[in-house]
């Protein structure tokens, strides 16, 4: 928000020049206005990619809980330190009535560090994609933290590709969430497997194609 206030003062710096009634413009307020013009850019990029982000992924989480207008929103730094839970303790938050995703600063970040290089993902990176999965999960109703993150286990792949991420990347990165950080994660359910009680035999899960 800041930036974009510093972005809108630019412009209305410029604004001031262009139409102030004086002598014609000199070399000097030509550049002058040039480099009030980089800065209203450079301040209103972040915002804009952050726009961009949030109106791709809220496309794809309505396709994904097969409910319109989901609204997912990158929450801001300041709004992740002032929201009580600290930068490091929550990932997203979900509102089943309302049909509305909040995701924290870093979070963000990761998640669009996964979109831009899948094919050498941080855990972190590969926690970001799992996130996103699991919070839809949330919206199509389910309550059940454990059950939800299930959910969202056998689905990351199929969901990736929806992102635009290669198919055989896109499930080679949601098997290895699987079989690494996902089993030591607090949401970790020993019936999350093939045939286990949250096994919901999907065609396209992520363990389909290796039998039963």
């Amino acid at each position: 928000m800041i930036l974009v206030l510093l972005s809108v003062f630019f412009c209305w710096l410029i604004c001031r020049e262009v139409f102030r009634p004086t002598e014609p413009f000199s070399l000097f307020t030509a550049a002058y206005i040039a480099v009030l013009a980089s800065l209203a850019t450079a301040c209103a990029l972040p915002a804009y990619k952050t726009w961009r982000l949030e109106t791709f992924l809220s496309e794809k989480a309505s396709i994904i809980a097969e409910r319109p207008n989901v609204v997912v929103k990158c929450n801001s730094i300041f709004e992740t330190i002032f929201d009580g839970k600290g930068l490091d303790t929550l990932a997203g938050t979900a509102y089943i009535q309302t049909g509305e995703i909040f995701f924290e600063d870093n979070w963000c970040k990761n998640f669009i560090q996964y979109l831009d290089h899948p094919e050498s993902a941080s855990p972190k990176e590969l926690f970001a994609m799992h996130v996103f999965t699991h919070e839809v999960m949330h919206i199509r109703g389910e309550r059940n933290e454990r059950k939800t993150d299930c959910q969202a286990i056998q689905r990351n792949h199929t969901v990736g590709e929806l992102l635009g991420i290669d198919a055989s990347l896109a499930r080679e990165n949601a098997l290895k969430y699987y079989n690494t950080s996902y089993q030591r994660h607090h949401y970790f359910d020993k019936n999350c497997k093939p045939r286990g009680k949250y096994d919901e035999r999907l065609p396209a899960s992520i363990w389909a194609k290796r039998g039963r």
